[in-house]
């Protein structure tokens, strides 16, 4: 009976401890009215500026056949592309959902066991397309298309070389999520 009393009191008291000795609540809002002198907030702002390395740039391949292809107008908003299938390939295990979430960026697309476009994965650059370090290819408009896992969006790789099925590049630039004309721009900057 003395040893239980003995482990409560000994587990109250450690209780105790942690409450008074361990915030409750933190706040991540620096609470002061007094305005930072200027010169301090410029250094600061300029020593974050100087450590921030750029994100990588990528380019995105041309096999010879996307200068055919008609450009995503920047004005059109929802351009419609017809039905069309893809497949994705062993090599690409574990960014099947990131694939699928490009493909389905164009809409009616279905995927399939192996039939419409065989959909690659490569760890470094993609060879024979028209350059070097180049990350994504489409061959054919549609016949084969490969994917380098060096990108950090994976998914807007995959959506703008599915794009290729119809689509050159829309100009130079960093590709992005704002418009399909942004997706089909050359550069993979993330």
């Amino acid at each position: 009976m003395l040893s239980s009393i003995r482990r409560i009191a000994g587990a109250s008291a450690v209780a105790a401890a942690l409450l008074f000795a361990l915030p409750t609540s933190a706040n991540a809002v620096e609470n002061s009215d007094i305005a930072r002198p200027a010169a301090v907030t410029q250094s600061a702002e300029a020593a974050v500026a100087a450590d921030a390395t750029p994100a990588p740039r990528f380019k995105t391949g041309d096999a010879g056949n996307l200068s055919d292809l008609p450009t995503v107008k920047a004005d059109e908003r929802a351009v419609r592309v017809p039905a069309w299938s893809y497949h994705i390939t062993s090599s690409c295990s574990g960014r099947e959902g990131a694939i699928r979430q490009g493909a389905n960026y164009w809409g009616s697309a279905t995927e399939t066991a192996s039939s419409g476009t065989p959909v690659s994965c490569v760890g470094g650059y993609v060879q024979g397309c028209g350059g070097s370090n180049v990350v994504g290819c489409n061959w054919g408009a549609g016949q084969r298309i490969e994917l380098s896992t060096m990108v950090g969006d994976f998914a807007l790789l995959a959506a703008h070389e599915f794009g290729h099925n119809w689509y050159g590049h829309s100009g130079t630039g960093c590709a992005s999520w704002a418009s399909q004309a942004d997706v089909m721009r050359t550069t993979m900057c993330s």
